[in-house]
């Protein structure tokens, strides 16, 4: 119930600050095809042929991620600038419902751990991929971004529980639910960024064999639709003429494939003491006594330590491929998001199963070692969750930038000061300025920019990217930003 208590705690701003996002520049370039189908066919119901319209224009011109495109085109501000808020809360819900699904899938499906240790250690895990997400702003609170990333790896991890319940499910009803919805969201996640999409393949055809070959089971022969179709979708959105195009734009940015593929293990080891920092450490040993009592319990057998460690360090190293194959560098912070969302992932899992081996190691000694490295009833005394907390309050009082580093922290903190209100009343007072008959329009810069909220701010250079964006969403022909006094 702590555990559960401080989830919903960490949640609580995150989701509040949700009411003070606003679009920027890409949300009005999807967004505008959902709006001109509503405008023309007078029906909010036309925003999903408008965004078929969108995905199927993309992926001729710019990039393949269909499944992406469509859901960015379905920018909630198509139908009002007051509905902007419910894409962030999307992404937090896809995020959320992601973690907590695939986490119980693997702790109570697959290592057969007892269920009200597996949900604390749920909870905890999730507290970290929230709270550490690599970029709060690009990443829940600007709605293209987010949605593209955070919000596709949410339908990935959902995909792939999907699939290990299917190649573990009894009965014809259950079967027969999780293979249509197994085919749908391979279909999903197979058209999302090329980190989720890459991802979820490998992780598939890892389940896939695991299932029919090793462990022999018959039915895991059911995944083989979903797999032809995530294949063949993943065919569309790597082969998509648009990413020709796109890649011309970028000429002599990237490197080669198997330089790319190089690289990616020297930029995955080196992001890794800025993924594991001290309160990530402490979380970990938060887990401990969580984990003892949780393998405890169980038979699985955790056999293979060495190779589940390999395996992940190459999947989490495959996140920054698709960056250095086409802009050369590691990856934007939205795409890191992403990145990070799978290594923390990883982290505690391995921690999982190397504490279950350590457990199995002792119990084949004598008893009077294992209890001595045992937990009395698998829990930790009263002061080691306290001397954990102590220790996480320290540094969370030393980090320089407490606002930038923990996101549930840097919501509140927008939100109480007031920063994040009065940058949406401002926002508002830009809107209303749009919404008047003039053609050329020109807005008050911004006065208020908290992080979290402010992508960027448009320039007083009327043909740039996001000057033309607004123009065009609020029907201008021309806006821009006045001139300093």
């Amino acid at each position: 119930m702590g555990c559960c208590g401080l989830l919903l705690l960490a949640l609580i701003p995150l989701f509040r600050l949700t009411i003070y996002a606003v679009p920027y520049y890409d949300d009005y370039n999807f967004g505008r095809f959902a709006r001109a189908a509503i405008e023309q066919e007078q029906s909010k119901w036309a925003a999903i042929s408008g965004a078929l319209d969108c995905s199927r224009t993309q992926w001729y011109a710019w990039q393949g991620t269909y499944s992406s495109i469509l859901f960015m085109t379905l920018m909630p501000a198509v139908w009002g600038e007051q509905y902007y808020f419910l894409g962030p809360v999307f992404i937090l819900l896809l995020l959320l419902a992601g973690s907590m699904v695939f986490t119980h899938v693997i702790l109570r499906k697959v290592f057969r751990m007892e269920k009200w240790s597996s949900l604390a250690i749920q909870a905890v895990i999730t507290i970290a991929e929230f709270m550490f997400i690599y970029s709060a702003q690009s990443g829940f609170y600007w709605y293209n971004g987010g949605i593209h990333y955070v919000g596709m790896h949410g339908f990935g991890l959902l995909f792939l529980s999907v699939a290990i319940c299917l190649e573990r499910a009894e009965g014809r009803t259950a079967k027969g639910l999780l293979f249509t919805a197994s085919v749908l969201l391979a279909m999903i996640t197979a058209g999302s960024n090329f980190v989720t999409a890459l991802q979820g393949l490998l992780c598939l055809l890892t389940i896939l064999l695991v299932s029919v070959v090793v462990e022999r089971r018959r039915t895991g022969l059911w995944l083989l639709p979903s797999t032809l179709v995530y294949i063949i979708g993943f065919g569309l959105n790597v082969a998509a003429p648009g990413n020709s195009v796109r890649a011309r734009s970028y000429v002599g940015w990237g490197y080669g494939p198997l330089e790319s593929i190089g690289r990616s293990f020297l930029e995955a080891v080196k992001h890794i003491p800025e993924y594991t920092g001290p309160v990530v450490l402490m979380v970990m040993l938060l887990l401990v006594p969580m984990i003892w009592q949780a393998v405890k319990s169980t038979d699985y057998r955790f056999r293979y330590p060495g190779i589940v460690l390999a395996l992940s360090f190459c999947l989490y190293a495959t996140g920054y491929t698709p960056s250095l194959y086409s802009l050369g560098h590691a990856g934007l912070s939205r795409t890191l998001n992403a990145v990070k969302i799978t290594y923390l992932m990883l982290l505690f899992l391995n921690e999982i199963y190397w504490c279950g081996w350590l457990k199995q190691i002792l119990e084949k000694r004598t008893d009077k070692y294992a209890q001595k490295l045992s937990v009395r009833n698998g829990a930790a005394a009263w002061w080691f969750y306290v001397l954990i907390g102590v220790a996480c309050l320290v540094i969370f009082r030393a980090s320089p930038n407490q606002a930038g580093h923990y996101s549930s922290y840097g919501a509140y903190y927008y939100v109480h000061t007031g920063e994040a209100y009065n940058f949406h009343q401002e926002y508002l007072e830009r809107v209303a300025i749009l919404s008047g008959p003039e053609k050329d329009v020109q807005l008050p810069a911004y006065q208020f920019r908290p992080w979290f909220l402010c992508m960027g701010e448009i320039s007083e250079d009327a043909d740039n990217e996001a000057n033309r964006s607004l123009a065009m969403w609020y029907h201008k022909d021309s806006v821009t930003l006045k001139e300093k006094d």
